[in-house]
């Protein structure tokens, strides 16, 4: 398997090359979205991956491969998320938070399933608030997240931040806590401008700044 291995930050890099080019072709080239790639900053606490648009938000945590997974049980943070599920974070965690894992070929074949459902189950947290583990390829996630399918509106991505922060030793206000990402968008010149944004607050507020270039937050 390890002649396979190409690292995992490659497959975050194929997944948002892939996100933004469907991006693009969906809503122009002039939309704005949200991307953070949190690999060894603040994925301990949220997830590899952050991305979002002016109507769904996730985060993604990114496996080379299936067997991988096993690498989420030694973390305390996420034992912590699991033992303290309740009915309604779980519900709330399943279309806000999710696991892909690259499938072994010739090709880049993502495949993504809710974290809880995957991860959860080592610790024999039963369902409720667990359910089956539902699975969909990395196009078809896509499609499903661009349209508000998948994903949350930034409302409920806020509680979800915030029940992460929480977990960690932090406050449990989503749009107060540390949260640090990139507002993509195109200037005058119409060059990619990348603004930083240090919590979600920020980020509300630089979308208000800017309403005629930026779409409602409802799906």
């Amino acid at each position: 398997m390890a002649k396979n291995k190409l690292g995992e930050s490659q497959v975050i890099d194929f997944f948002s090359s892939v996100l933004r080019d469907q991006l693009v072709n969906k809503f122009g080239s002039h939309s704005e979205y949200f991307i953070g790639n949190f690999s060894g900053s603040q994925d301990r606490k949220y997830a590899d991956f952050f991305a979002g648009t002016n109507s769904s938000c996730v985060l993604i945590e990114f496996k080379e491969f299936e067997r991988e997974i096993r690498d989420e049980y030694r973390k305390p943070l996420r034992e912590k998320l699991c033992k303290n599920l309740t009915s309604k974070t779980a519900a709330l965690s399943r279309t806000t938070h999710f696991i892909a894992y690259r499938v072994s070929s010739i090709c880049m074949d993502i495949k993504l399933s809710p974290y809880v459902d995957v991860v959860c189950p080592k610790w024999s947290i039963g369902s409720p608030p667990l359910e089956a583990i539902s699975s969909k390829a990395h196009y078809d996630f896509i499609d499903d997240f661009l349209s508000a399918k998948e994903g949350v509106a930034i409302d409920k991505f806020l509680k979800y931040a915030g029940h992460l922060n929480s977990t960690a030793g932090g406050i449990a206000d989503g749009a107060s806590a540390p949260f640090k990402s990139v507002l993509y968008s195109r200037n005058t010149q119409g060059r990619v401008v990348g603004t930083i944004f240090n919590s979600l607050g920020e980020l509300r507020k630089l979308i208000d700044k800017a309403p005629k270039i930026t779409q409602s937050w409802e799906p």
